[in-house]
């Protein structure tokens, strides 16, 4: 079951606050297949102004402050809970795009 939901666009950095602690285990997020951003070759697309605000923007250690893109947020929580020594952490992609787990990851990746 559901038990918080947190809009990030809302208050980034209190999404991130709470994505970034210990007690999360799991983030589920569904995406559009336009919201990979991917080009024909499947690449993450760079050319893409949202995207290329998350790399141009990107802080390091703390990552965004303000994502814009799924995988700026990802990269964000991934990068934050690293940081601060937590464990792992799933990233569950619930959208009905085919093979969503492996695109998903690509283009973090990426």
């Amino acid at each position: 079951s559901i038990l918080e939901f947190v809009f990030v666009p809302a208050d980034p950095e209190a999404a991130l606050a709470r994505l970034c602690s210990a007690s999360v285990r799991i983030v589920s997020l569904t995406v559009t297949e336009k919201g990979y951003y991917r080009c024909t070759d499947g690449s993450l697309d760079r050319t893409a102004p949202l995207v290329k605000q998350d790399i141009d923007e990107w802080g390091g250690a703390r990552g965004l402050a303000q994502p814009r893109t799924a995988f700026g947020l990802i990269c964000t929580i991934l990068q934050r809970r690293r940081s601060a020594g937590l464990g792992p952490l799933t990233v569950l992609s619930c959208d009905n795009m085919p093979m969503n787990g492996s695109v998903c990851r690509a283009v973090t990746l990426d």
